[in-house]
């Protein structure tokens, strides 16, 4: 396989191979969702993480694009979903950023080289 394939299935490896997880059934795994289920590695990537996540009692962090990856949803849809499971947080008395937190990127810079380099 590719080496960016690779790197993903070492990242799986080394985040739960301590649990046991062998890379020969990870890269299997892996390959058969995107082989016989034309998913992106992106999306079997991060749909590994989320079961293995869960699968280990283990906390990962994803992004509103991870989850459009895992479950096929549009942006809006998303984020929809996540501003009602926050407010279902908040009536149950429980802090809504244990579920899914607001963060803002840094201020990316822009920098025009009108004669190049």
């Amino acid at each position: 396989m590719d080496k960016e394939f690779e790197s993903a299935v070492t990242a799986i490896c080394n985040r739960y191979g301590k649990y046991g997880v062998q890379r020969d059934l990870i890269a299997s795994l892996m390959k058969s969702g995107m082989e016989e289920n034309g998913l992106t590695l992106r999306s079997v990537y991060n749909g590994m993480r989320m079961s293995l996540a869960s699968a280990f009692g283990i906390h990962e962090t994803f992004t509103v694009e991870d989850v459009m990856d895992i479950t096929g949803e549009s942006r809006e849809e998303v984020v929809k979903r996540i501003e009602e499971m926050r407010e279902e947080a908040a009536a149950r008395g429980e802090n809504p950023d244990d579920y899914a937190k607001p963060v803002k990127a840094p201020p990316r810079s822009v920098h025009i080289f009108k004669n190049g380099l």
